[in-house]
């Protein structure tokens, strides 16, 4: 199965952020075999998953916890490509994030992006989906302080937040993250996201043309059909598993009438590939629980009832098998390797 990429422009951001802090990004580049000349190809893509640990090797070697703030904060109209012209264009605030959240996509893989407004609060939300990509606290905090910085490019300096979530426990000082969005900010939460009053969507005030917003967006939609095209069964699968909520897989029957055929052809499609329905769904609820106890304080029984598990005897017993040891141990370990600068240990 092909491993979700992830726009090169983003790493260029990232990569021009270094420059300002006084961090030579030139060799790790170099260990990614890329030049800066190809982080400037509209189409150019990369494995989201080198994405991920340059990011957080860029902020261990440039001695900055805080790096995927300051890059969001330092966000440009290009960063984020055609979907920060979008946003910027867009005749209204809700425009701008529903066309965001519809086109992300474009751009990177494996991500939950959503979009809702209720009871006069908004709430956006971004998490990485794919479960096995475990260093990702960087980017989380990037793509909120992004899309956050676009808000206030768009709304002005009356733009506020009624509050900050990230998936992943506090590193750092936490005053730093409050006085950076300037709300309370929580962790070890169930996803990434910020809430801000639902009064600021009616906002118009783009700050570019916004005859220029059903351009780009029709750009986006050719781009998406593009992706949906390249898409294979298995990918599919894969892409209504992520999209489903840790604690409650979908059914296979449900997935392959999604698809437009039988339960049995798409097993049978699975078994081609040496995969069963019920180990990919096992798979993704080790790989979360691993991430968890690696990147959250919360506990075994909170972490068994977050993956789908009723009863925290069931989980430890399950990821045993997986894992050849304990959460506890687990967790351990992972805070052992940590300290020592090394990578928590992956399943058997």
């Amino acid at each position: 199965m092909l491993k979700p990429t992830i726009s090169v422009l983003v790493l260029r951001h990232v990569v021009n952020c270094l420059d300002l802090v006084g961090c030579d990004p030139e060799p790790m580049l170099a260990r990614l075999s890329l030049r800066r000349d190809d982080l400037d190809n509209a189409r150019g893509v990369m494995p989201l998953e080198q994405f991920l640990a340059f990011f957080e090797r860029a902020a261990a070697e440039a001695g900055n916890p805080y790096l995927g703030l300051q890059a969001g904060r330092l966000g440009a109209l290009n960063s984020l490509g055609a979907l920060g012209f979008l946003f910027l264009s867009a005749p209204s605030l809700r425009d701008a994030f529903t066309g965001f959240a519809a086109y992300l996509a474009t751009i990177q893989d494996a991500v939950r992006n959503r979009f809702s407004a209720d009871e006069g609060l908004a709430t956006f939300e971004y998490q990485i989906t794919d479960q096995t990509l475990q260093s990702r606290r960087q980017d989380a905090e990037f793509s909120i302080a992004i899309m956050h910085n676009m808000c206030r490019h768009y709304v002005g300096g009356e733009f506020e937040l009624v509050d900050v979530r990230f998936e992943h426990s506090c590193v750092g000082d936490e005053r730093v993250y409050r006085e950076f969005f300037r709300c309370p900010v929580f962790f070890d939460s169930e996803t990434n996201a910020f809430t801000f009053e639902a009064r600021f969507l009616e906002w118009t005030s783009p700050v570019i043309d916004p005859e220029l917003f059903p351009i780009v967006e029709e750009h986006l939609r050719r781009r998406a059909g593009e992706t949906v095209r390249r898409g294979t069964s298995l990918g599919a699968v894969v892409r209504a598993l992520e999209a489903s909520p840790l604690d409650s897989a979908p059914q296979l029957e449900d997935v392959a009438a999604s698809m437009g055929v039988s339960a049995a052809t798409l097993s049978r499609r699975l078994r081609a590939q040496g995969l069963r329905w019920r180990d990919l769904v096992n798979e993704r609820r080790m790989q979360a629980a691993a991430r968890l106890l690696r990147q959250s304080r919360r506990d075994v029984a909170e972490i068994a009832l977050a993956v789908g598990f009723a009863e925290s005897a069931s989980f430890i017993r399950r990821f045993g098998r997986h894992f050849g040891m304990t959460p506890q141990a687990y967790r351990r370990a992972g805070d052992d390797d940590v300290s020592a600068g090394q990578t928590p240990p992956a399943h058997r």
